[in-house]
């Protein structure tokens, strides 16, 4: 998400005055935001493909991953071997995601959907009755458990399962407490409309033998948990990182101790892991390039909005909060859209361009030759001439 947004901005901001390339460990970037709606035919993870964006932007695309960054050289070291110098480096790169709850069924995206799948089938054969939904500490971004307990919950009701029991249990002092109270009050009546009991204030942290773990002491009885993976830092060679790997920037995205390099995204020490906040601080990073570029004097710097549209299995509620000090303080809930294009990520170039392009979206093209590795990171480059 940052790396395009960043791409996009830059070919808004500075047409024309750098090269740009754009370095990325697959061939297709996947919008993945509805894969929590795909196990109940809702919704389905488009795919793009980077050949078409990068040549309608003008970039170069290498489809590779980030070895090594030699900041003294001014240059990074691809998997594949390769040296790529730069004047300006954005790194892009994302996190990890790693299970956080042992036991649980983790919905990492749409590579994992199909466990869930299996949870809704076992549900329909009466062979599952009690599930719990628990937000993991470290959970930045709880929202799509929060859509998986409500659409489950939707489901049950829409099949008459009257045995089945839903809880969510979540570390929270209120739910989706990072939008402020007026959300947490509209997710705790639909939570209660649909009969999903809510447990706050409570850690999980096991999954063993028909019961969830939790702390405080106590254990909840439950036939299956659901989870959220925790995310950790890409911990590239000769990238900064604190304790869990993530590269530290300053509000315009300037890595901390490095010259000449910015990274935005899930991958920096942001707290919060979401695409439309990755997409923002992306929009920082772009600005404060284009100023060391010397196209524009004064770039913004990083002040994230958060948005968050809830998919409910009935009618979606949309949230947006300005931050301030980590919690919510100028509040907006609405059932209709606070942002357009009204999709589950509000990026200021990245989401009208995948709303224009989204019927194109899942269609290879044709005729194009890229160098394919298996893994790896992704960045977007101004490279050295």
């Amino acid at each position: 998400m940052a790396g395009l947004e960043a791409l996009l901005a830059l070919r808004k901001l500075a047409p024309g005055a750098a090269q740009v390339e754009l370095i990325a460990d697959s061939p297709q970037f996947v919008y993945s935001p509805l894969a929590v709606a795909e196990p109940f035919g809702l919704g389905t993870a488009h795919k793009f493909e980077l050949t078409r964006i990068a040549r309608e932007q003008g970039a170069r695309l290498h489809v590779t991953g980030v070895a090594r960054l030699e900041p003294g050289e001014r240059r990074i070291i691809t998997w594949d071997g390769r040296a790529l110098g730069y004047d300006i480096l954005l790194f892009a790169i994302g996190a990890r995601a790693v299970n956080a709850i042992p036991g649980t069924i983790t919905v990492k995206g749409p590579a994992y959907t199909s466990r869930f799948r299996t949870l809704l089938r076992e549900l329909d054969r009466h062979r599952t009755h009690r599930i719990a939904f628990a937000v993991p500490v470290g959970s930045s971004w709880p929202l799509p458990l929060y859509e998986l307990a409500l659409m489950t919950a939707a489901h049950i009701a829409e099949r008459g399962l009257r045995k089945t029991t839903l809880q969510l249990v979540t570390h929270e002092s209120e739910p989706l407490e990072l939008f402020g109270p007026k959300a947490s009050a509209a997710v705790r009546e639909l939570l209660d409309e649909r009969g999903v009991e809510l447990i706050t204030s409570r850690a999980p942290v096991e999954a063993h033998k028909g019961e969830l773990i939790t702390a405080p002491g106590g254990a909840l009885a439950a036939d299956r948990v659901v989870s959220l993976p925790r995310l950790v830092g890409p911990s590239v060679q000769g990238l900064p990182g604190d304790g869990d790997g993530f590269i530290p920037v300053d509000l315009h995205a300037r890595v901390e101790g490095l010259e000449h390099v910015y990274a935005a995204g899930d991958a920096t020490t942001n707290p919060i892991k979401q695409g439309g906040v990755a997409a923002q601080q992306a929009d920082a990073a772009a600005e404060a390039i284009a100023a060391e570029l010397g196209v524009i004097e004064a770039p913004h710097p990083f002040r994230p909005v958060l948005r968050g549209l809830l998919l409910t299995g009935g009618t979606p509620r949309y949230f947006r909060s300005e931050v301030a000090g980590g919690r919510g303080d100028d509040l907006e809930v609405s059932e209709s859209a606070l942002w357009w294009p009204p999709g589950k990520i509000a990026g200021r170039h990245l989401a009208p361009y995948l709303a224009a392009h989204i019927d194109e979206g899942d269609k290879p093209l044709e005729g194009i030759g890229v160098e394919v590795q298996l893994d790896g990171g992704a960045a977007a480059v101004a490279p050295s001439r």
